[in-house]
């Protein structure tokens, strides 16, 4: 009897701190932390005819975890410039989606490469006239 009226406090202290976690919390940074890995730092280089005048637009994509709905959502920023090749853009994100156009009618070279954390993801290029290249580069590849 001396044994079990000692083993009734040790077993409420031992279950007592598993009644105050907090599950939701749990889930909510256990997701952040998976979606955390996901984010990278990309590198668009705008290569090709040199001195080439072009403009472009690229989207930054990230993912949250949102608590209130248990589901993902997404927030997102873009970025409008122009100028001429050489040229070369970094930020970090989860997904980016890439626009580029010659601002000219000539036959010259218009080449986009963008890496993920210094690794090759994609390529493309134009020589047409006022011709326009896009990729989308993220999470699946």
């Amino acid at each position: 009897m001396k044994r079990l009226l000692l083993f009734i406090p040790i077993l409420t202290l031992l279950l007592l701190p598993i009644g105050c976690v907090d599950i939701d919390r749990i889930i909510e940074r256990r997701a952040d932390d998976m979606l955390q890995e996901y984010t990278a730092t990309y590198t668009i280089k705008v290569g090709g005819t040199v001195g080439l005048n072009f403009t472009g637009e690229y989207e930054v994509w990230f993912f949250h975890f949102d608590p209130d709905t248990q589901s993902l959502s997404y927030s997102k920023d873009s970025y409008s410039v122009e100028g001429q090749v050489p040229k070369q853009y970094t930020f970090e994100g989860m997904v980016t989606v890439v626009m580029f156009q010659k601002r000219t009618d000539c036959a010259g070279l218009l080449d986009i490469r963008i890496w993920r954390d210094e690794v090759w993801m994609a390529q493309r290029e134009t020589t047409d006239p006022w011709g326009a290249v896009c990729a989308i580069v993220g999470l699946i590849e």
